[in-house]
C-alpha cells in the first residue's frame, strides 16, 4: 500500500520480507533437491526482495499517479490494489524460479505452483511488513 515515511520504515519492510523470502529460499530449495549453502539461499531471498522493491515501487507510484484521488472516496481501492498485484507477484514469482531454480522450465506445474504458494507468502508477509513499518519512527513508503 503505498504511504510516505522514513528509510527506516523502508527499511523495516524490506527486512521482513527478506527474511521471509530467505525462509521460501531455503523451501525451494530442499523441494528442488538442491544442495546450496546458506549463502545461495540468502542471495535468492534478496533477489526475490529486489525484485519486489522495483516492482513494487514502480506499482506504488503508477497506482497512485492513476487512482491516488480516488483513494480519498472509499475502501474499494485497497481491494483492488491488491487484486491487480495477484497477476504481478505470480509474474515475479514465476520469474525468480526461472532464475535460480528450473531455467529449462522442464516442469511448469510445479513452478506455478510455487509461484502461487510463493505469491500466497508476499501477501502474508505484506501484514507483517506493514506492521513493522508502521512502527518504527516515520513510518513507510513502499508498496
Amino acid at each position: 500500500m503505498p504511504g510516505g515515511g522514513s528509510p527506516i520504515g523502508f527499511a523495516a519492510f524490506a527486512a521482513v520480507k527478506a527474511t521471509g523470502y530467505t525462509g521460501a529460499a531455503f523451501y525451494l530449495s530442499r523441494a528442488y533437491g538442491f544442495d546450496w549453502t546458506g549463502r545461495k539461499k540468502i542471495l535468492v531471498g534478496l533477489a526475490r526482495t529486489g525484485i519486489g522493491i522495483a516492482v513494487g515501487v514502480t506499482f506504488g507510484l503508477s497506482w497512485g499517479l492513476l487512482y491516488g484521488p480516488a483513494q480519498q472516496s472509499g475502501e474499494w481501492w485497497i481491494v483492488t490494489y491488491y487484486a491487480l498485484l495477484l497477476p504481478i507477484r505470480m509474474g515475479e514469482w514465476y520469474l525468480l524460479l526461472w532464475l535460480f531454480f528450473d531455467r529449462g522450465q522442464r516442469n511448469r506445474g510445479r513452478m506455478l505452483k510455487y509461484a502461487a504458494l510463493g505469491t500466497g507468502l508476499s501477501y502474508g508477509l505484506d501484514f507483517l511488513a506493514v506492521a513493522a513499518a508502521l512502527v518504527v519512527p516515520g513510518g513507510m513508503w513502499i508498496c
